[in-house]
């Protein structure tokens, strides 16, 4: 399928409402069980925000609502024909404490690449691809020096609970070869995920 051209935004207060409507229409029609995270997920950590597993789809959502209104987060939107078809969320290291509890240990100024979000219907043409181009050239104006993802790359390493995952599911993170078109490198496997990055051009 050819590429879907989308126009890149940037998540505010003034957009926020069509964020949410995505989010609980059209983002997770194929997956309905992940439309209670509201893509807080990697800015919690159990110890001081309770326990993921408990938490509801009100709580996230007020969650996500608070973080916009503080201009806290990072997340680009993808709109085509001025209707979001999906999104990016990436941060800088200290504001993911997920990563942190999860042990994957990454310096201040590093970028990571979360989670993507596409629409099932414009899936696999390219939006993906321009969220991230986005969302890295976000990430270099914040003062990261590289930009990391972890990519689900091996399957079968993955915990028992996730392997009932679909394909599209296990893509969240963006596929490896997306990365690795845009530049990025594998630093290391990490169990079911392989760890790639992109450093700052030295022009940026």
């Amino acid at each position: 399928m050819n590429d879907t051209p989308v126009d890149c935004r940037l998540l505010s207060a003034e957009n926020l409402d069509d964020l949410l409507h995505f989010m609980e229409t059209d983002a997770f029609s194929d997956n309905p069980v992940w439309r209670e995270c509201y893509c807080v997920f990697h800015y919690l950590c159990d110890k001081q925000d309770g326990n993921w597993t408990t938490r509801t789809g009100s709580e996230n959502r007020l969650a996500l609502t608070q973080m916009v209104k503080e201009n806290r987060g990072l997340w680009i939107l993808a709109y085509r024909k001025n209707r979001i078809v999906g999104w990016v969320n990436a941060d800088l290291a200290p504001r993911l404490k997920r990563y942190d509890e999860l042990g994957i240990k990454a310096d201040p100024d590093t970028g990571i690449v979360a989670c993507f979000v596409v629409d099932p219907r414009f899936r696999r043409t390219g939006i993906a691809s321009q969220l991230l181009d986005a969302v890295v050239s976000v990430l270099w104006i914040r003062g990261a020096k590289n930009a990391d993802a972890y990519v689900i790359t091996e399957p079968k390493k993955l915990s028992e609970t996730e392997k009932d995952l679909g394909a599209d599911q296990l893509a969240h993170h963006g596929p490896l070869t997306m990365y690795l078109k845009a530049g990025f490198e594998v630093i290391e496997q990490q169990g079911a995920m392989s760890h790639v990055r992109l450093m700052k051009p030295a022009n940026q």
